[in-house]
């Protein structure tokens, strides 16, 4: 039996049976919290075979089920994972060793492709979030401390940009990232569906942050698509421009319709 490792490892889940396989490469004795949000009878089902402790929301907000990890952790360490995401063999020793004189460490995300266009969509993907340092998880591991820098943890009112939000704000009090990019996660294969599912929805979030008067302007990444070109190849860049497209379509359909109706909250 291995040592206890001081740290509370975090997994939001509401429908994913591949949090199954998540929780499977965890290759340490530590804490594992499983938050379910929203979740489906097969994963309320699956996640009793395992020796984890869980929560339960009613509604599928990754703000809330974080914050309710985060809260319920027994460890001033804490790493935030997502269920379709496995843990390279000591990433988390790394990630947890990486805390030892700082509040934030992140790991890196290599996302897995299986054809062409799958391969661009992964270019496209650690262009935007894996290649350079941020407070996005996955992986991100944090200390409680770091609320006395950043207000809060999560705002359960900013769907699908939550962590956009916390790297803002990580950014503006000028805390240190420790970036080790030894410290790998692995993503499946991204499919175009859901891809351009998730770029319609930071769009919504980014949008509802704005309304909060949390964040400005419109948030896509048109003007950094001459750098992904040359960084990442014309056809990740082409691909980015159509990204971002859907990504406003998302930003004007919450001022249209506010899905989450979270504008009511702001005006009380």
């Amino acid at each position: 039996m291995q040592n206890k490792l001081s740290i509370s490892i975090i997994i939001p889940c509401a429908d994913d049976l591949r949090v199954a396989q998540c929780i499977e490469s965890i290759d340490e004795n530590a804490e594992i919290i499983v938050v379910l949000n929203g979740p489906t009878e097969a994963i309320k089902n699956l996640i009793k075979k395992y020796f984890v402790k869980t929560y339960l929301i009613q509604e599928r907000n990754l703000g809330a089920a974080l914050n309710i990890g985060i809260q319920n952790a027994t460890y001033d360490k804490v790493l935030l994972m997502d269920s379709d995401c496995v843990f390279k063999k000591g990433t988390i020793r790394l990630l947890y060793n990486g805390l030892n004189n700082f509040k934030l460490a992140k790991g890196k995300v290599i996302f897995e492709f299986n054809n062409f266009f799958n391969r661009i969509l992964a270019k496209a993907r650690e262009y935007t979030t894996s290649d350079t340092p941020s407070a996005y998880k996955p992986p991100l591991a944090l200390k409680k401390s770091i609320i006395d820098d950043v207000e809060y943890f999560f705002d359960n009112d900013v769907h699908w940009t939550e962590d956009e939000d916390l790297d803002e704000r990580v950014r503006a009090a000028k805390v240190s990232i420790n970036f080790l990019p030894d410290a790998v996660i692995y993503h499946p294969p991204v499919t175009l569906k859901s891809d351009l599912r998730s770029a319609f929805r930071y769009g919504i979030g980014k949008r509802i942050r704005v309304e909060k008067k949390i964040a400005k302007g419109l948030g896509s990444d048109f003007p950094y698509l001459f750098d992904a070109i040359g960084k990442k190849g014309l056809l990740v860049g082409i691909y980015l421009f159509f990204w971002n497209i859907v990504y406003s379509l998302g930003y004007i359909f919450q001022i249209l319709f506010d899905p989450y109706q979270v504008r009511v909250k702001f005006k009380q």
